[in-house]
Protein backbone atom coordinates (compact mmCIF):
# COMPACT_ATOMS: atom_id res chain seq x y z
CA UNK A 1 0.00 0.00 0.00
CA UNK A 2 1.47 3.24 -1.15
CA UNK A 3 0.54 5.54 2.34
CA UNK A 4 1.18 8.66 0.38
CA UNK A 5 -1.23 8.21 -2.27
CA UNK A 6 -3.82 6.84 -0.08
CA UNK A 7 -3.61 10.04 2.03
CA UNK A 8 -3.79 12.03 -1.12
CA UNK A 9 -7.08 10.39 -1.60
CA UNK A 10 -8.31 10.78 1.72
CA UNK A 11 -8.07 14.51 1.58
CA UNK A 12 -9.93 14.31 -1.58
CA UNK A 13 -12.41 12.55 0.03
CA UNK A 14 -12.24 15.11 2.97
CA UNK A 15 -12.92 18.16 0.62
CA UNK A 16 -16.13 15.93 -0.26
CA UNK A 17 -16.98 15.73 3.21
CA UNK A 18 -16.44 18.83 5.00
CA UNK A 19 -19.00 20.27 2.18
CA UNK A 20 -21.64 17.86 3.30
CA UNK A 21 -20.82 18.36 6.96
CA UNK A 22 -21.98 22.28 6.33
CA UNK A 23 -24.48 21.44 4.10
CA UNK A 24 -26.16 18.93 6.57
CA UNK A 25 -25.43 21.21 9.56
CA UNK A 26 -27.24 23.89 7.43
CA UNK A 27 -30.22 22.12 6.30
CA UNK A 28 -30.42 20.39 9.95
CA UNK A 29 -29.64 22.68 12.36
CA UNK A 30 -29.37 25.96 10.95
CA UNK A 31 -32.10 26.52 8.72
CA UNK A 32 -34.86 25.08 11.36
CA UNK A 33 -33.23 27.33 14.18
CA UNK A 34 -33.75 30.11 11.52
CA UNK A 35 -37.37 29.20 10.98
CA UNK A 36 -37.97 28.29 14.61
CA UNK A 37 -36.77 31.89 15.54
CA UNK A 38 -38.62 33.83 12.95
CA UNK A 39 -42.15 31.89 14.32
CA UNK A 40 -41.25 32.53 17.71
CA UNK A 41 -40.67 36.55 17.18
CA UNK A 42 -44.15 36.31 15.12
CA UNK A 43 -46.30 34.75 17.87
CA UNK A 44 -44.11 37.00 20.49
CA UNK A 45 -46.23 39.72 18.50
CA UNK A 46 -49.52 37.94 18.05
CA UNK A 47 -49.46 37.50 21.91
CA UNK A 48 -49.00 41.13 21.94
CA UNK A 49 -52.00 41.89 19.76
CA UNK A 50 -53.82 39.09 21.36
CA UNK A 51 -53.22 41.23 24.96
CA UNK A 52 -53.86 44.45 23.83
CA UNK A 53 -57.10 43.02 22.52
CA UNK A 54 -58.19 41.64 25.79
CA UNK A 55 -56.94 44.71 27.42
CA UNK A 56 -59.87 46.50 25.48
CA UNK A 57 -62.18 43.74 26.48
CA UNK A 58 -61.16 44.26 29.65
CA UNK A 59 -62.08 47.86 29.02
CA UNK A 60 -65.65 47.48 27.76
CA UNK A 61 -66.90 44.94 30.58
CA UNK A 62 -65.14 47.84 33.06
CA UNK A 63 -67.44 50.39 30.98
CA UNK A 64 -70.61 48.04 31.07
CA UNK A 65 -70.14 47.68 34.91
CA UNK A 66 -69.57 51.28 35.55
CA UNK A 67 -72.86 52.37 33.12
CA UNK A 68 -74.78 49.56 35.26
CA UNK A 69 -73.93 51.42 38.60
CA UNK A 70 -74.85 54.79 37.14
CA UNK A 71 -78.01 53.22 35.73
CA UNK A 72 -78.66 52.28 39.32
CA UNK A 73 -77.58 55.38 41.12
CA UNK A 74 -80.04 56.91 38.89
CA UNK A 75 -82.99 55.18 39.57
CA UNK A 76 -82.00 55.84 43.65
CA UNK A 77 -81.87 59.34 42.83
CA UNK A 78 -85.34 58.99 41.10
CA UNK A 79 -86.77 56.90 44.23
CA UNK A 80 -85.36 58.96 46.71
CA UNK A 81 -86.78 61.97 44.97
CA UNK A 82 -89.68 60.05 44.72
CA UNK A 83 -89.99 60.07 48.13
CA UNK A 84 -89.15 63.69 49.04
CA UNK A 85 -93.60 64.00 48.76
CA UNK A 86 -94.15 61.49 51.60
CA UNK A 87 -91.88 63.70 53.99
CA UNK A 88 -93.86 65.32 56.62
CA UNK A 89 -91.31 67.34 58.46
CA UNK A 90 -88.46 69.64 57.44
CA UNK A 91 -85.86 67.94 59.15
CA UNK A 92 -86.70 64.62 57.39
CA UNK A 93 -86.85 67.14 54.01
CA UNK A 94 -83.60 68.13 54.52
CA UNK A 95 -81.81 64.91 55.06
CA UNK A 96 -83.53 63.38 52.14
CA UNK A 97 -82.27 66.41 49.98
CA UNK A 98 -78.85 65.60 51.73
CA UNK A 99 -78.93 61.93 50.41
CA UNK A 100 -79.89 63.10 47.15
CA UNK A 101 -77.42 65.57 47.23
CA UNK A 102 -74.21 62.76 47.98
CA UNK A 103 -76.12 60.33 45.27
CA UNK A 104 -76.04 62.87 42.40
CA UNK A 105 -72.31 63.26 43.98
CA UNK A 106 -71.40 59.59 43.12
CA UNK A 107 -73.67 59.97 39.87
CA UNK A 108 -71.18 62.50 38.86
CA UNK A 109 -68.32 60.75 39.28
CA UNK A 110 -69.49 57.66 37.65
CA UNK A 111 -70.44 59.79 34.58
CA UNK A 112 -66.84 61.05 34.47
CA UNK A 113 -65.55 57.38 35.06
CA UNK A 114 -68.40 55.85 31.75
CA UNK A 115 -66.51 59.06 30.14
CA UNK A 116 -63.21 57.96 30.67
CA UNK A 117 -63.93 54.55 29.99
CA UNK A 118 -65.00 55.64 26.49
CA UNK A 119 -61.82 57.40 25.69
CA UNK A 120 -59.91 54.26 27.19
CA UNK A 121 -61.43 52.01 25.00
CA UNK A 122 -61.15 54.24 21.94
CA UNK A 123 -57.44 54.48 22.21
CA UNK A 124 -57.01 50.98 23.07
CA UNK A 125 -58.81 50.13 19.37
CA UNK A 126 -56.70 52.72 17.95
CA UNK A 127 -53.47 50.63 18.65
CA UNK A 128 -55.19 47.12 18.19
CA UNK A 129 -55.76 48.74 14.37
CA UNK A 130 -52.04 49.65 14.05
CA UNK A 131 -51.09 46.61 15.50
CA UNK A 132 -53.45 44.48 13.18
CA UNK A 133 -51.46 46.23 10.60
CA UNK A 134 -48.04 45.67 11.81
CA UNK A 135 -48.88 41.88 12.14
CA UNK A 136 -50.23 41.56 8.70
CA UNK A 137 -46.65 42.83 7.72
CA UNK A 138 -44.95 41.06 10.02
CA UNK A 139 -47.02 37.38 9.15
CA UNK A 140 -45.86 38.23 5.42
CA UNK A 141 -42.56 38.84 6.21
CA UNK A 142 -42.51 35.79 8.25
CA UNK A 143 -44.05 33.36 5.27
CA UNK A 144 -41.61 35.25 3.15
CA UNK A 145 -39.01 33.89 5.56
CA UNK A 146 -40.83 30.24 5.67
CA UNK A 147 -40.87 29.99 1.87
CA UNK A 148 -37.00 31.05 1.41
CA UNK A 149 -35.77 28.85 3.47
CA UNK A 150 -37.93 25.79 2.63
CA UNK A 151 -36.37 26.38 -0.53
CA UNK A 152 -33.19 26.70 0.29
CA UNK A 153 -33.32 23.10 2.52
CA UNK A 154 -34.46 21.51 -0.31
CA UNK A 155 -31.76 23.01 -2.79
CA UNK A 156 -29.32 21.86 0.40
CA UNK A 157 -30.55 18.20 -0.08
CA UNK A 158 -30.42 18.35 -3.91
CA UNK A 159 -26.57 19.23 -3.27
CA UNK A 160 -26.20 16.49 -0.70
CA UNK A 161 -27.43 13.99 -2.99
CA UNK A 162 -24.84 15.17 -5.42
CA UNK A 163 -21.90 15.19 -3.04
CA UNK A 164 -22.83 11.62 -1.18
CA UNK A 165 -22.54 10.75 -4.85
CA UNK A 166 -19.24 11.30 -5.57
CA UNK A 167 -18.05 10.65 -2.55
CA UNK A 168 -19.33 7.03 -2.54
CA UNK A 169 -17.10 7.23 -5.50
CA UNK A 170 -13.74 8.52 -3.83
CA UNK A 171 -14.41 6.20 -0.99
CA UNK A 172 -14.35 2.67 -2.86
CA UNK A 173 -11.35 3.44 -4.17
CA UNK A 174 -9.56 3.79 -0.43
CA UNK A 175 -7.68 1.21 1.21
CA UNK A 176 -9.63 -0.50 3.39
CA UNK A 177 -7.63 -0.66 6.66
CA UNK A 178 -7.25 3.37 6.57
CA UNK A 179 -11.02 3.95 5.39
CA UNK A 180 -12.63 2.71 8.66
CA UNK A 181 -10.71 4.62 11.12
CA UNK A 182 -11.19 7.63 8.81
CA UNK A 183 -15.22 7.50 9.13
CA UNK A 184 -14.64 7.14 12.84
CA UNK A 185 -12.99 10.05 13.19
CA UNK A 186 -15.43 12.10 10.44
CA UNK A 187 -18.04 11.34 12.94
CA UNK A 188 -16.10 12.56 16.16
CA UNK A 189 -14.11 15.23 14.73
CA UNK A 190 -17.37 18.00 13.83
CA UNK A 191 -16.61 16.46 9.90
CA UNK A 192 -13.04 17.52 9.87
CA UNK A 193 -10.85 13.75 9.97
CA UNK A 194 -7.55 14.69 7.90
CA UNK A 195 -5.84 17.91 8.37
CA UNK A 196 -2.21 19.72 6.86
CA UNK A 197 0.65 19.88 9.36
CA UNK A 198 1.64 22.77 7.20
CA UNK A 199 4.46 25.78 9.36
CA UNK A 200 4.81 23.07 12.23
CA UNK A 201 1.09 23.51 13.11
CA UNK A 202 -2.06 21.48 13.49
CA UNK A 203 -4.83 22.87 10.41
CA UNK A 204 -7.42 21.97 13.45
CA UNK A 205 -6.61 23.09 16.80
CA UNK A 206 -3.10 25.39 15.79
CA UNK A 207 -1.35 23.14 18.38
CA UNK A 208 2.62 23.09 17.50
CA UNK A 209 3.44 20.03 15.79
CA UNK A 210 7.35 18.90 16.49
CA UNK A 211 9.96 18.53 13.95
CA UNK A 212 10.32 14.74 15.20
CA UNK A 213 6.39 13.89 14.41
CA UNK A 214 6.79 16.61 10.73
CA UNK A 215 9.70 13.94 9.79
CA UNK A 216 7.24 11.09 10.68
CA UNK A 217 4.64 12.36 8.75
CA UNK A 218 6.59 12.56 5.59
CA UNK A 219 8.49 9.03 5.98
CA UNK A 220 4.08 7.51 5.16
CA UNK A 221 4.92 4.50 7.11
CA UNK A 222 1.81 4.92 8.95
CA UNK A 223 -0.95 7.79 10.22
CA UNK A 224 0.17 10.20 12.70
CA UNK A 225 -2.16 11.98 14.65
CA UNK A 226 -2.27 15.40 16.04
CA UNK A 227 -1.64 15.02 19.87
CA UNK A 228 -4.04 17.16 20.92
CA UNK A 229 -7.40 16.96 18.12
CA UNK A 230 -6.08 13.33 17.52
CA UNK A 231 -7.03 14.12 13.70
CA UNK A 232 -4.71 12.83 11.18
CA UNK A 233 -1.97 14.93 9.62
CA UNK A 234 -0.43 15.26 6.16
CA UNK A 235 2.01 17.72 4.60
CA UNK A 236 -0.10 19.49 1.81
CA UNK A 237 3.06 20.28 -0.81
CA UNK A 238 3.66 15.81 -0.21
CA UNK A 239 0.24 15.08 -1.79
CA UNK A 240 -0.56 17.82 -3.88
CA UNK A 241 -1.73 17.30 -7.53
Amino acid sequence: MNLKEEIRKLVQLQKSDLQIYHLVHERDVKGPAELEKAKTQFEEKKKALELLEKEVKDLQIKRKNKELDLATKEEAIRKTQGQLYQLKTNKEYQAKLTEIASLKADASILEEEVLRAFESIENADARCKAEREKLALEEKKFKEEESKVTARIQDISIEIKGLQDKRNVLARDIDQTIFPKYEKMLKTRSGLAIVPADNGSCGACHMHVTTQKINEIKMYKELVFCESCVRVLYISEDVAE
